[in-house]
């Protein structure tokens, strides 16, 4: 999942439901959501051949074959969508950042302690020097307020031009304990940027810091995987199901399973495509998307939006990002539109009702975003995660009670929009 922004005030309400034992199958359903073909999907995603699915990878085209293999198997015609990605983050080499200094004399944790900054200039070599809060000739510059915006390019280049060699930042761990991993970023400023645990960056002022932080942009080819079920009314206006399955990538000697995210939501929709291929087909088809560089700024979702409108097709859009842990209620995200995609809410609604599955608005940060921002009716749904963008986001960490819920309310809202038309 791509950074949360603020919920915008006028964000829709959903209706929240009673929190009930648990939801049932859809009635009359003969082949019912399978929480553990989920799981098994889910598993095979993670595993360290997968590289943690980051674009421009060997493991991510594994990924990508293996949920084409998966779409086939459940009966559907996967059709591939290339669309460029200008550069993925990678890091070259096993990054390196030592002390030795008054307050401090040792090395330091990568992800832990230390990380790669997206703006970094390249570090194709070591850097050792002093530690100061001015920028002086071949002194790294300590740093402590925001990296964000031009201002932080401007003073990388008052820095550069009084003979820094390098700019040491602030950055806060996340809930797991680790320094979150990113694989996109701005335009690189003047001078390699490290980051540390605010707390380390006092302790290293006026010692030696020596680090080599091997940063690459490397361009790379995102595949969107698209397979369509046909509905029996011709010239139905499609239901669009959507999730990304790149990852964040691996570290090198350290593996970022993506389970969470969004492994989860990936293995959601491919049972609910195994699920709906079975049955009897549906008045409106089907279309099952699974997006690529979500990660990266939701570059799928951009261009497979890009791609329905150049077809004058208008779907109705349900994306799912993060189903691995159920928090007692289920975060959906509507719109921004104009007007309220008034059939979303209603079937949502009443699938939650009858699940006994609470709803309740809420951001979700993902590839709903771009769809209802290119005019498509969307709801974002997540369950949510124990640790996104981190290492321990494994499989063992992923709830099955989520994936079913999840899986049933995907399912049940499908049919529901079916249903009304």
């Amino acid at each position: 999942m791509t950074p949360r922004r603020q919920a915008e005030e006028d964000t829709p309400a959903m209706t929240e439901t009673a929190h009930g034992p648990g939801p049932s199958p859809e009635p009359g359903t003969a082949d019912p959501f399978d929480t553990e073909r989920a799981l098994a999907t889910l598993r095979a995603l993670c595993v360290p051949e997968m590289e943690g699915r980051a674009p421009g990878s060997a493991g991510h085209d594994l990924a990508t074959r293996f949920l084409v293999s998966e779409l086939t198997g459940a009966g559907l015609r996967p059709v591939l969508e290339h669309f460029a990605i200008e550069g993925v983050l990678r890091l070259a080499a096993p990054p390196y950042c030592g002390v030795e200094g008054p307050g401090l004399v040792r090395d330091l944790v990568h992800r832990a302690e230390f990380a790669e900054h997206p703006r970094s200039a390249p570090m194709p070599r070591p850097v050792s020097a002093l530690a100061s809060e001015d920028a002086r000739p071949g002194h790294w510059t300590v740093v402590r307020g925001s990296t964000r915006g031009t201002g932080f390019a401007e003073l990388a280049d008052t820095c550069a031009a009084r003979g820094a060699v390098g700019i040491l930042v602030a950055q806060h761990a996340d809930a797991s304990g680790y320094l979150t991993k990113r694989v996109q970023g701005p335009t690189p400023v003047r001078l390699p940027v490290v980051a540390l645990l605010p707390e380390l960056l006092h302790a290293v002022t006026g010692g030696t810091v020596t680090a080599h932080v091997p940063l690459e942009r490397v361009p790379a080819v995102g595949t969107n995987i698209v397979a369509t079920l046909p509905g029996r009314v011709p010239d139905a206006r499609p239901i669009l199901l959507t999730a990304h399955y790149d990852g964040v990538g691996s570290d090198p000697g350290r593996h970022f399973p993506c389970a969470g995210d969004n492994a989860s939501g990936t293995a959601v929709l491919c049972e609910a495509a195994r699920v709906l291929g079975r049955a009897e087909p549906l008045d409106r088809p089907v279309t099952f998307a699974l997006l690529d560089g979500e990660e990266m700024g939701t570059l799928g979702s951009a261009h497979h939006a890009r791609q329905l409108r150049e077809r004058k097709l208008r779907p109705d859009v349900l994306n799912i990002d993060m189903a691995g842990k159920f928090n007692g209620k289920v975060a959906v995200e509507l719109g921004p539109a104009d007007p309220v995609p008034a059939g979303l809410v209603a079937a949502l609604d009443a699938s939650g009702r009858r699940l006994r599955i609470p709803l309740h608005a809420a951001p979700v940060a993902s590839d709903n975003r771009r769809y209802a921002a290119a005019g498509f009716p969307s709801a974002g749904v997540g369950l949510g995660a124990a640790h996104y963008h981190s290492p321990l986001d494994g499989p063992e960490r992923i709830e099955a009670d989520a994936l079913h819920k999840a899986g049933l309310l995907t399912l049940a809202t499908v049919r529901h929009l079916a249903a009304r038309g």
